[in-house]
């Protein structure tokens, strides 16, 4: 059900103007009006998609080209009556299935937890009485009240505001709460520039106010986000894509090896005219055990468990992965979109500089935490107006420094415990802030009697001073003072800092306490600080060729100030600007270094990212309010930092579990290394797999038994090759990881020269393993001839991938001792192996145990493997290193 549209540009009409259309009044609806709107245009609230289906989760595991062909080797298997070999493969393919099941059963929920930040309580007008509701039964009509302390149920109208301001971060980024007024605008107006409107889900900081409902449930502006949410598709991580990729053409050549091989092995056979039912199904069958040879049966587990191992590795330095194949994305992304508020500043007003006529100094520091120095002996009467002309309250709270009320105030009064001072305050009556006079006044009982202090905007404070303090006199405040005045306010504000002005008087009466002929103390100028590691941490991805990008929401010159003192620089861009420029330009506007964006909403956020990703970029993407969630879910990664909003952690992928930038640069680096991992992974299994497709293949083109059956193929695949290739999980990762730049999007998952030391040793192995078997019953047709012949090739396939483990590791140039699992793999490959070799389980294996000389003659072929790399590396290496170099210039 649709609720009825909300009227166009609320913000520019009257109340007047919008209570016919609302077909509502000052007086709110009644109690039957309100029934009868809830039963037409549906409760408050947002519209979610259907809860997560584990069934659904645990069948996306099997979405493989290369787990299609094991299922349909299984289905073969069972077929034929070949019931071990099928209950081995189903083993390992549950295995791993169960594996990725339950590392993603907690995927998206961005919706429920949307739906979930709604339902909260309003106080609104029915037949002419406040009553406390159930958020969800507002409907559009309604008056409600508001006051500090408030989530706003509904987008509302503001009919009256009392020195009200709105925290919006989580719609707009900006740091600081904006002032609410009730009067009408004559502009067209920015969602953060629109004061007289409230919004869904945002927080009242101060004061109080009455508004009319304007929008409900998917009407309002936190409904827009949650439709963004359900329109974005998740974008494939590089690893997918590129696994998807490798597996497609492998499965394409193994399909076309089996087709190939069964009509050769059938054709001879119709040659002869000796075509039987059980020739037929040996040819399949043949066909299936160099499928499964051909395909890294392990390959699924291998890279499910090492990016399950990086999950933990991340753990332990702060970052939670809510996505298990997002791990290795972080490692292959080349451009990081941040918001900047609650990522790369504090999210908490901090005063940098305070200024009187006599001195100025710096204020050290961040945060509302009162640690700092002040750099010179100032006037502490700056200090002390700004801690008792202030309705903010500082309080810790297990071990962290929180607020209440205006973080501007709050920040001031964080300055004064940096001086010294604590709160003795008598106030006696008080001229409440408004945006007119943009001031507010305390009358305060002192001993030398009673005292107005002030602080307000500069310009409009001035205006009532008549003299200044200058140390401990007071003197006249000139012109050229005033101008010097001013011109300190320009320098404060040309750095982005918001800046207050502060004076006093005596009161010698009642009539006396009025905001004119005040005594100018002095400035304060605050910002939202950067985050005191975002610095280096900005330098790290820069020198890992990473492109760092600033979306907010905040205003230009804040953006820019900020970017500047972090090292985000390159030409900016407005929310207003980004309204006029089409897909082209705006990607035009990117390819020339713009890395600023101000004054943003959602949708700008998504139009980057998708213009990035048009360009070929894999895009991560750091925030923390609901304004982030749609662009947190449609980048490459999404990284939400630990003290922001549900809504961002649930669309994200990563999130942050301190809030510190650094953690992404570090989670870059873990993705990076456990990438080269997965790649040592794949080789070994690759390369062996090679080795034993070549012997299957040229056994048949030669006239060869069958030198490997397909139980013995697995037993390959996921003991000797799995163990191992688990082992690479945990290997170290190299120091100039981080200076290298971010792997190409169109790279393969092995690169040329990868691919060229397995060709040559697969080439090498698969002769000495031809040459072993010819000598040891390959053409014989004595049955026990042929077995002696599969036991001597299936072990000296062993011991050549046992070779590849070390041979594969040097190639990544990791230290020969530095991972004792590697070693741990190989003794437990070589325990297994004499298992099934030496105790009843051979006659399972149908292998047959060997003697001294026997092993002897295997153990020679694996010297001369290790004596082949050896040949590989000398004469290759200085060609791969030109690669390597022309890569990173690319």
């Amino acid at each position: 059900m649709q609720p009825e549209q909300k009227p166009p540009m609320v913000y520019r009409q009257t109340p007047e103007e919008l209570f016919p259309q609302l077909k509502t009044s000052s007086r709110g609806l009644t109690g039957q009006e309100a029934a009868q709107r809830l039963a037409e245009d549906g409760y408050n609230e947002l519209q979610t998609k259907t809860g997560i289906n584990p069934l659904l989760i645990f069948i996306n595991q099997f979405k493989s080209f290369i787990i299609y062909i094991l299922l349909f080797a299984v289905v073969f298997s069972l077929i034929i009556g070949e019931y071990v070999d099928s209950i081995i493969i189903l083993i390992i393919l549950l295995a791993n299935a169960l594996i990725g099941f339950f590392q993603e059963l907690s995927a998206n929920r961005s919706l429920e937890a949307l739906k979930k930040m709604a339902a909260i309580h309003a106080t609104v007008l029915r037949d002419e009485t406040w009553k406390n509701l159930n958020a969800r039964e507002l409907v559009l009509g309604d008056i409600i009240k508001v006051a500090a302390g408030d989530k706003t149920p509904a987008d509302a109208r503001l009919l009256e505001a009392v020195r009200l301001k709105a925290d919006e971060a989580i719609l707009t980024g900006e740091s600081v709460p904006t002032e609410k007024i009730s009067t009408v605008l004559d502009h067209q107006a920015h969602l953060g520039d629109q004061h007289n409107m409230l919004f869904s889900s945002t927080s009242v900081v101060t004061g109080n106010g009455l508004a009319l409902v304007t929008a409900t449930g998917m009407q309002t502006e936190i409904g827009s986000i949650t439709r963004l949410l359900k329109e974005t598709e998740e974008e494939q991580t590089p690893l997918q894509k590129r696994l998807d990729r490798f597996g497609k053409k492998l499965g394409s050549a193994i399909i076309a090896i089996c087709f190939f091989i069964f009509a050769l092995s059938y054709a001879k056979e119709w040659l002869t005219g000796t075509v039987t039912a059980e020739a037929f199904i040996a040819f399949a069958f043949i066909a299936i055990s160099l499928a499964v040879a051909a395909v890294p049966t392990a390959l699924p587990a291998v890279v499910t468990i090492a990016l399950s191992i990086g999950v933990k590795r991340l753990l332990h330095k702060k970052t939670l992965v809510r996505r298990l194949s997002s791990v290795e994305t972080l490692g292959s992304c080349d451009i990081i979109c941040t918001d900047k508020t609650g990522t790369l500043t504090e999210n908490q007003m901090t005063v940098r500089h305070a200024w009187t006529l006599a001195e100025q100094a710096t204020v050290g520091g961040a945060g509302y935490e009162p640690v700092g120095e002040i750099s010179a002996a100032l006037d502490p009467l700056l200090f002390k107006i700004g801690l008792l002309c202030n309705n903010s309250s500082l309080h810790e709270k297990d071990g962290e420094w929180q607020i209440t009320g205006d973080p501007t105030e709050a920040a001031l009064l964080t300055s004064a415990a940096k001086a010294g001072l604590e709160n003795s305050d008598q106030r006696l009556d008080e001229i409440p802030f408004d945006s007119d006079r943009k001031m507010m006044s305390v009358l305060v009982e002192e001993e030398e009697g009673r005292i107005m202090y002030t602080k307000g905007a500069p310009n409009q404070l001035l205006e009532r001073c008549r003299r200044i303090r200058s140390g401990a006199q007071e003197i006249e405040l000139t012109d050229k003072l005033r101008r010097e005045i001013m011109a300190r306010n320009d320098h404060y504000a040309a750095q982005a800092l918001r800046v207050l002005a502060f004076a006093c008087k005596p009161v010698a009466g009642p009539n006396d306490f009025l905001e004119n002929d005040l005594v100018f103390v002095g400035l304060q100028a605050m910002i939202d600080p950067p985050r005191q590691d975002v610095i280096e941490a900005i330098a790290r991805t820069r020198q890992a060729g990473i492109r760092v990008i600033m979306i907010t929401g905040d205003y230009q010159e804040t953006a820019r100030a900020i970017g500047k003192e972090i090292g985000i620089t390159g030409q900016l861009c407005s929310g207003t600007e980004m309204d006029r420029l089409d897909e082209q330009t705006l990607i035009n506007k990117l390819e020339k270094g713009t890395n600023i964006f101000s004054r943003v909403v959602p949708e700008h956020k998504q139009r980057i990212i998708s213009a990035l990703q048009q360009m070929g970029h894999t895009v991560a993407m750091t925030g923390d309010g609901v304004n982030d969630a749609p662009a947190l879910k449609k980048a490459n990664i999404g990284v939400a930092v630990g003290s922001g909003t549900e809504v961002a952690k649930e669309a994200s992928d990563f999130v942050l579990l301190d809030d510190s930038f650094t953690h992404i640069v570090n989670a870059i680096e873990e993705g990076r290394g456990i990438y080269d991992n997965i790649q040592k992974s794949i080789m070994l299994l690759l390369s062996g797999n090679l080795g034993e497709v070549l012997i299957i293949f040229l056994a048949v083109i030669l006239g060869f038994n069958l030198p490997l059956t397909a139980v013995l193929l697995l037993w390959i695949n996921m003991v000797t090759d799995g163990a191992p290739a688990l082992a690479y999980s945990v290997d170290p990762y190299g120091r100039e990881i981080m200076s290298r730049p971010p792997k190409p999007k169109d790279e393969e998952i092995l690169p040329a020269p990868k691919l060229a030391i397995i060709g040559v040793l697969g080439v090498v192995g698969t002769f000495i393993a031809l040459t072993i078997f010819d000598m040891y019953g390959g053409r014989s047709d004595l049955p026990e001839d042929i077995i002696l012949g599969q036991t001597m090739v299936f072990n000296f396939v062993v011991i050549y991938e046992v070779v590849l483990v070390f041979v594969i590791r040097h190639s990544f140039r990791v230290p020969f001792f530095s991972n004792i699992w590697v070693w741990g793999s190989v003794l437990l490959s070589f325990t297994m192996q004499a298992l099934i070799m030496y105790t009843p389980l051979h006659k399972v294996f149908k292998v047959v145990p060997l003697e001294p000389k026997e092993l002897m003659v295997i153990f020679a072929g694996g010297l001369f493997i290790w004596a082949a790399s050896i040949i590989y590396y000398a004469i290759a290496r200085p060609l791969n290193n030109r690669f390597f170099t022309s890569a990173g210039k690319a």
